[in-house]
Order: structure tokens, then sequence, then C-alpha cells
């Protein structure tokens, strides 16, 4: 925060005016500046009805999230994509520091993710409902049977889902810096600066896009501060993002969408060769490509869950004086001319708020620390998270489902319906909790380079195995089975995950309660 000019927005700092015009430093009491400034931003009050703006959510992701990407001084005119409001719907908190292509990406997901996903399962029914009028052209999976099948669900589904991604206009109102901050002229800027607070206050949501150094930046921890003030425990809404969820849930889905593709394509042989384990060949290439990609997601995932447990130990020795700001890196000048120091502002505002910052400090050890952790770790890969990268599968199904409704096979194509709505709703989520358990458990950095990739290795093992089990139980239990039998055996299928499931989630409720209690 430069002191020059401060006078401009009205703030009782002591200056003076020299002849010229030229504005200094008033010589008494320099301490007291701090406490000025410190003062009047802890009223969590807006300096001037324009300092408190907001823009479309859409306006940050405009020419290839331009906004996220650009440095302080390259913005242009993206201060004129915001507008005056009287109240935030969602205030940005993030890290400039951070890989800023995994924030765009964890961004996107948050705002585009849901609508991808509604779009792409609308297309791919919509192109199910053509296929079974008659309207879409078939492809051929034997030179024996001339049976129709179709694969327009998934790839239409997926394309549409892509798209969606990418050009999705999300409308809600947010407040973020880089938009709503007038870089470019002083007087607006510190305007905007010193009604941080109270914009915070009059925010209904804090979204934390986190990464490894949010923690370590001074102002993430002011707006934290000022957000835990501003609200009752009830009214607080914070959301906690990791960057890192973008890219995973990209390469999730991705990932999902070619497992599922042989599925829908690869050549059905005849039966007289191989009967009905032609299944096999897909299953055997999904479980080749799970295992080459694995290790890498894996790695990341483990990673991610190290950088945690690294927060945990940083939050529980959490300090003002231990936090980075630009003005201390620059040696508070700036321009050549003296700045004062943020990080004496910013103890001095939560000193006012709660008591001394070291009570500050204290809440953020408790309260805070359990909130962030639970959200990092349990909050973020939910049951409707793991449904929404793995819904290429339920498209895969549509696909089989009207193949074989158009063949005249009424029963298995009823069959493959429930089979591949048990697979998405029932197995998918107990797959993920588990996978999760086992990453979070066998997240610890391996002692030496080899031991790690065994760490790596083992934990993939257990995933595989995993993935054995579910995709057995439909094997054995369903596709073996003559097409009379299918429905008899989807209902088998269904009554076992749907146990499966049950306990899992009375497990889930059980161990809520224990750790309330």
């Amino acid at each position: 925060m430069p002191t020059l000019r401060w006078r401009a927005a009205g703030l009782p700092v002591p200056f003076r005016e020299r002849e010229g015009g030229e504005i200094e430093c008033a010589p008494q009491c320099p301490v007291f500046e701090h406490g000025q400034v410190a003062a009047y931003v802890a009223r969590m009050e807006i300096v001037q009805p324009e300092a408190l703006r907001v823009t479309r959510a859409h306006k940050a992701f405009q020419g290839c999230a331009r906004a996220l990407r650009s440095r302080s001084g390259t913005v242009g005119d993206l201060y004129m994509e915001s507008f005056m409001s009287d109240k935030v719907s969602c205030f940005w908190s993030h890290s400039w520091h951070g890989r800023t292509w995994m924030k765009i990406l964890s961004l996107m997901m948050r705002y585009n993710g849901l609508p991808s996903v509604l779009v792409g399962s609308f297309t791919a029914l919509i192109m199910m409902g053509l296929f079974a009028g008659g309207l879409l052209p078939e492809i051929s999976r034997s030179s024996w049977s001339h049976e129709h099948w179709s694969t327009w669900s998934l790839a239409s589904g997926f394309i549409a889902a892509v798209i969606t991604f990418l050009l999705w206009q999300p409308r809600q109102l947010v407040f973020f810096d880089r938009i709503c901050i007038n870089e470019n002229d002083d007087d607006e800027k510190f305007a905007s600066i010193f009604s941080l607070a109270g914009i915070l206050k009059r925010s209904d949501k804090m979204l934390v896009l986190w990464d490894a150094t949010w923690g370590d930046r001074l102002w993430c921890l002011f707006e934290l501060a000022a957000f835990v003030k501003s609200k009752h425990v009830s009214e607080q809404v914070l959301l906690i993002r990791p960057t890192f969820l973008g890219p995973c849930s990209i390469v999730l889905f991705g990932g999902m969408f070619l497992v599922m593709l042989p599925l829908t394509t690869v050549p059905i042989p005849d039966p007289a060769r191989l009967g009905d384990y032609f299944i096999l060949i897909p299953l055997s290439g999904a479980m080749v490509f799970l295992f080459i990609t694995g290790y890498f997601m894996v790695a990341a995932f483990r990673g991610y869950f190290r950088s945690v447990r690294a927060l945990q130990v940083k939050l529980r020795n959490i300090s003002f004086d231990n936090t980075r700001c630009s003005c201390c890196d620059a040696g508070h000048v700036q321009d050549g001319t003296k700045i004062l120091c943020d990080r004496q502002i910013v103890k001095e505002c939560v000193s006012i708020w709660f008591g001394s910052s070291e009570a500050f400090e204290d809440c953020v050890r408790s309260a805070v620390l359990e909130t962030l952790v639970a959200g990092l770790q349990e909050r973020i890969f939910t049951r409707g998270w793991s449904l929404s990268v793995s819904v290429p599968l339920l498209w895969a199904f549509l696909d089989l489902t009207v193949s074989h409704a158009m063949g005249g096979h009424r029963i298995v194509a009823i069959a493959q319906l429930v089979e591949g709505l048990v697979l998405w709703f029932l197995c998918v989520p107990i797959f993920a909790d588990v996978g999760m358990f086992f990453l979070r458990r066998y997240c610890q950095q391996g002692a030496s380079t080899i031991h790690e990739i065994l760490e790596n290795v083992k934990v993939e093992l257990i995933g595989v195995a995993c993935f054995c089990f579910v995709a057995g139980t439909w094997f054995f239990l369903c596709s073996t089975r003559p097409g009379d039998e299918r429905h008899a055996a989807a209902a088998l299928f269904a009554g076992v995950w749907g146990t499966l499931a049950l306990g899992h989630f009375m497990y889930k409720v059980l161990r809520k309660h224990g750790q309330e209690r």
C-alpha cells in the first residue's frame, strides 16, 4: 500500500501538502500512521460507492482467461468489465504465486463443470432417441450379424460436454481483484484496497482457490480473517477448492471416455469361437489403460494429500510474521518512494477484530484449520464429483441399451440400462471413496525415489484390485448370462451393489457422528 495520495481517498492519515502540490508524510508520529490506516480498514466500511464492484464470472475466462494470466500493469481495460453493486455473490480469494493454468481450470470446473455434464447428458439422451427412431446411421461391429450398434450417445455427449465447458458463460456476480480493482488509477485502487474488509463483509460466499502458496501470503490470511470476523458462524459459507481439482477432474473425465469407447466400438467376434466372453476384450484394454495412466494419477493424488498435511503443520504454527507480502520483499520501497508495511497494518486490523493477532492465530489453529483441512480432504471428492467425472460410463450404456433394443433384444436392453445405472450410481462412488481412503492413508513421502515408486505402485495395485472386483461382479453376474436370464441377473447385480452401497452409507454416517462427538 503506497503512502502517496492516500489523502485523496479521504483517509485521516497525517499527510501535509508542500508547495507545488507534492504530498509527503508529516514528520510526527510515524507509527500512528499505520494505526490510523488500520483503524479505518478495520471498520469494514466502503470508502466510496465505486469501490464495491463485481463482474460476471465468465469475464475472467474471456481471451483465454487473460485476466487470470495477466500481471499487474498489463491488464488493459479489464476494469471496464466490472460494475458497481451493493452485494457480492462470491469473493475469490487466491494467490498470484501458484500455477496459473491449474487455477484457470479449477475455476472453469467450478462454474462450467455442472452445465457441461448436464448438456452432455441431455445430448446423449437426444441422440439415443434419434437412433431409436432410425434417424442416425449405425456402425457394424461384426461380420456375422447385421444388428444395429450405436456409439452416438457416448461420442456426442463427450463432444457437447467439452464445447459447453469451453464456451459456457456463467453469470454469477463475483469479486475478482484483477478486474474489480482499477490498477491504472491510484485513487480508485487505494479506495478498493481500503474497502477490502467491507467488500468481504458484503460477500455471501468466499471461494478459496487453495494451492501450496495460499497460506504463505499475508493478504490471503487477511481476507480469511475479515470474512470470519464479518460473518456469524451460521452465515459463513467458506468454499475451499484446491487448484488441483480442475486438472485432475478433466483427466479423469477424459480417461473415462477413452475407457468406455472400446465398449461401444470393439468388433464383436463370432460367438461360435468366443461366445459372450468378447466383453473381456474391452475390459482388458480398460485395465491396461488404467494401469499405465493410473500410476501418474496416484502420484498426483498422493502429492496433493501430502500438501494438505503440510498445510496442517503450517497452520498449527501460523504467524503473520512468517507470511510473505510484496512490500517486505521490495524493502518497503516502490518506484523509489518509501511505502508503509502491509504486515503492520494487517496485524493491527486483526488485533482490532480479535483482540490480538495471536487470538486470530489461535482461531486459525482451531476452527479455521478444521474447516480448511476437512474441506480439502473430505468435502472435495464427493459423490457428486465422482458421478460427474464418470458420466461417460452412463453414456456408453445408453448406447448399449438402444443397440440391443433396436436388435430386438428388449430384455437385454432393459438389463443393460439397469446395469449401467448400478455401475455409475452405486459402484463408482464406492470405488472413489475407497481409493481416496488409501490415497490419504499412504500419502507419506517415500524415503527414497525407489521407495516412492513402490508406494505409488502399491496404491495403484489396490485400485486395480478394486476395479477387478467391480468389473468381475458385473461380468460373472450379468455378462455371461443368456438373454432370457439377463433381467434376473441384472436384478441380482443391483441387489448386491445396493446392499454394499447401503452399508457404505451407514458407515459414513456413523463415522461422521463419531467425529462430531
